[in-house]
């Protein structure tokens, strides 16, 4: 049964449930209760029914349980007709109030507590000189604007999530065009760069050259900016490499000791020791262990350039379960997650949505391409990459994800 269905179906359980209760608990002694006990089974039920074979598409739009949520008012209020002036059932209204936060839209919210109050008013009619009356009347109207609220907070957490994944989506098909000409670019470029360097080197050594120091400079300034256009074209090489996966069944522990023993020397540089924890079981995934090695020597790169002398950096490596939502039937899935922080520069909020756009970078000699790479080969192997950093000065967390086989 789909999330959305088994959601609504509960609560028209549970509404079924608490409406016989207190019908049969306060109305047995009257006559001619039963026959409209049976009446209120008999609806409620059918209701159940209609939750069941309904097409998805409709519990899946807002009006459909809108007017369900209306319809079980009409019972709560005709319950209420028939017992008298009782307080007891205003509960009923505020359980089907509660229960439109579940349409997540501000307009089906404020129809339901619309009709909820209407109902109230006309079924209570001959005790509105009860000031109770007027008290549950106005805890209806907060009630049912309370959720309106929570409902349109929803919608907007909605629309910026599905902006999110929409820039996403775009991010990830530029990368895709990207990796698919960076090889070829590369390969064409990296012959007329090394016939440069080689040729700054041969005019370096000519006795004309040597004795002029501006001329010396002048080559040394051209021999660093090809081995800078050389690192370049390793990233874009890396990058095209990426749309070629050989996958296997990896032990993720071993990318990640491979990796973290890669970026050594640039930590004792920094005169930094990682603190590093890996579970002793082995973390199953199916990758292309050279690929995953490289996104996660992407992140410590970063991390360790980050970092000031003697700065701390800390590798976690879990293995977790999760559900796809909280129904509880839902299925469990296992994913393993690689955390490495630091306590270095952090990035500006502003930059946190531009760290994975291809040559995005905010250092003198970063290509652009390291976050950018990582993300791409994640998401070729079903995972995911989350960068976090509270401000400037205050750190980094980065966290990779990939499923457990």
């Amino acid at each position: 049964m789909p999330e959305r269905r088994g959601v609504y179906f509960m609560f028209q359980g549970l509404l079924m449930a608490v409406l016989l209760l207190l019908f049969v608990t306060l109305n047995q002694d009257d006559a001619g209760w039963a026959p409209r006990f049976w009446f209120l089974t008999g609806v409620l039920t059918a209701s159940l029914v209609v939750l069941r074979v309904a097409d998805d598409r409709l519990l899946a739009g807002g009006w459909f349980p809108t007017a369900f949520f209306i319809g079980d008012a009409l019972l709560a209020s005709l319950t209420l007709q028939w017992s008298g002036p009782n307080p007891t059932y205003f509960g009923l209204y505020f359980l089907i109030i509660f229960a439109t936060a579940l349409t997540r839209e501000l307009r089906h919210s404020l129809v339901v507590t619309a009709v909820i109050v209407v109902l109230y008013w006309v079924s209570s009619s001959h005790s509105l000189a009860d000031q109770g009356f007027w008290i549950r009347l106005n805890l209806l109207l907060v009630s049912g604007g309370l959720m309106a609220l929570l409902s349109r907070d929803h919608q907007l957490a909605r629309i910026e999530q599905d902006e999110l994944y929409r820039d996403r989506l775009i991010r990830l098909e530029s990368l895709a065009t990207l990796g698919q000409v960076a090889g070829e670019v590369a390969h064409r470029i990296k012959g007329p760069l090394t016939t440069i360097r080689v040729n700054a080197e041969v005019l370096g050594l000519r006795p004309t050259f040597q004795e002029d120091p501006k001329t010396q400079r002048e080559l040394a300034e051209i021999q660093t900016a090809v081995e800078r256009c050389k690192g370049i074209l390793k990233d874009l090489l890396d990058l095209g490499r990426i749309e070629e996966i050989d996958f296997s069944r990896e032990d993720l522990r071993d990318p990640v000791r491979s990796a973290l023993k890669a970026v050594a020397p640039q930590f004792r540089a920094k005169g930094a020791a990682p603190s590093v924890s890996l579970p002793d079981r082995e973390m199953p995934i199916r990758a292309d262990r050279s690929l995953i090695h490289e996104a996660v020597g992407n992140v410590l790169h970063n991390a360790a350039a980050a970092i000031t002398q003697g700065g701390a950096i800390t590798v976690t490596a879990t293995t977790l379960e999760r559900r796809d939502s909280w129904w509880p039937r839902s299925p469990v899935r296992r994913v393993h997650r690689v955390i490495v922080s630091d306590n270095g520069a952090g990035v500006e909020r502003r930059n946190l949505e531009n760290a994975f756009k291809p040559f995005f970078t905010t250092k003198e000699e970063g290509t652009g391409l390291g976050l950018s790479t990582t993300l791409r080969i994640m998401e070729k192997h079903g995972g995911t990459v989350r960068l976090e950093s509270p401000g400037p000065g205050r750190g980094t967390v980065v966290t990779l994800e990939l499923p457990c086989i």
